[in-house]
């Protein structure tokens, strides 16, 4: 059983790692409630660590690129692309 800083930063990493996770990948691989779900997920977007949607949770895109340049490089692409 994971604690509960474990199991947040677990999440976390996870969500960083996929770009997306949905709430019930968390339940299923974390073996815990759909409400202990929504709490880390509230708690994880207030600390600023990612960002809930309604199937789960998005990472920033920021988090997915090794520095700046990258995340610079891609937001200008997206912006182009719109």
């Amino acid at each position: 059983m994971l604690t509960v800083d474990l199991r947040r930063a677990r999440i976390a990493r996870w969500v960083e790692y996929k770009g997306h996770v949905s709430i019930a990948e968390l339940i299923r691989e974390l073996r815990v409630s759909r409400m202990t779900v929504y709490r880390d997920l509230a708690l994880l977007e207030a600390e600023g660590r990612l960002h809930r949607v309604r199937s789960g949770a998005a990472a920033f895109p920021s988090a997915q690129f090794a520095d700046g340049a990258d995340w610079m490089t891609w937001r200008l692409t997206q912006e182009r692309a719109a």
